[in-house]
């Protein structure tokens, strides 16, 4: 039965109270039984689950349904796999926003590295506990939430171009800042600030506004996240992990991880069960 990889009932309980509002959730996974099963345990929590067995369909529907989360299983059959509609989420700015959360039941780093550098926001290893999902999914949505809590997201979907002009450019300045980790390139802000085209106190009086940070910090948290990402998903060194994730000192990561997450790497790797 698909609920047995999950979680029991009873554990259900106690992260229901975590989802103080309802939230509308696009779950795609192509095996029906597993789908049905993991999505039982989501509505159980206040989340609304709508699901898709094939990536084609979930294209049909995501811009009507606007979800506040996407769970997407990798490997999609026959034709469009959950790489290629990640891909194509994180292209398309009306959907772009759409926290995903990648499932799959492969836990080589290559593959949770790939995932990580097309955009998703996190990447959990079947078989999981449902309850770790539902935490997953409720903070990866109130922090959405909370980043563009003072815009209108229907208009950020549906009239792109009516966007409000700092958001735009926070979202570009997010997008940039992503494509930049995923190849791992080193670049200063100075440098960011003439691919964006704008002024370097705009772009940092903008991501003060929409961030609450300032560029570099906010450069560097992403960077840390990316790392923890793969911390958790992965038997990479940490050595590696330090330097897939853009620091080019090791010890300069452990501190500043230290710092971020309040234990070290080390102490993060064996609490991750």
């Amino acid at each position: 039965m698909a609920t047995k990889n999950l979680s029991n009932l009873e554990n259900l309980e106690r992260v229901k109270g975590n989802v103080l509002s309802p939230i509308k959730l696009l779950l795609i996974e192509d095996n029906e039984m597993y789908s049905e099963g993991l999505a039982m345990l989501l509505r159980s929590s206040n989340i609304d689950v709508h699901v898709e067995n094939s990536g084609e369909a979930a294209l049909e529907v995501v811009y009507s349904l606007k979800p506040d989360a996407i769970v997407l299983d990798i490997m999609l059959s026959p034709y469009l796999d959950g790489f290629t509609l990640l891909t194509k989420l994180k292209t398309d700015l009306r959907v772009a926003h759409i926290p995903v959360i990648l499932i799959s039941a492969m836990s080589f780093p290559d593959k949770i590295e790939q995932g990580l550098a097309l955009g998703a926001n996190d990447y959990l290893v079947k078989p999981f506990k449902s309850e770790e999902l539902i935490l997953k999914v409720n903070s990866l949505v109130n922090l959405s939430k909370n980043i563009s809590k003072y815009s209108d997201r229907e208009s950020i979907a549906g009239h792109i171009s009516t966007l409000d002009p700092d958001q735009k450019l926070a979202n570009e300045f997010s997008a940039l800042v992503s494509k930049i980790i995923a190849d791992n390139i080193d670049i200063t802000v100075p440098e960011l600030v003439v691919k964006l085209s704008v002024g370097y106190a705009r772009l940092e009086s903008v991501v003060k506004k929409i961030y609450k940070t300032t560029p570099v910090a906010f450069i560097l948290s992403k960077r840390l996240e990316r790392a923890d990402l793969m911390l958790r998903n992965s038997n990479m060194t940490i050595n590696s992990i330090a330097y897939a994730a853009g620091f080019k000192s090791t010890s300069y990561f452990c501190t500043t991880y230290k710092k971020h997450f309040g234990n070290s790497p080390l102490v993060n790797r064996n609490n991750k069960e």
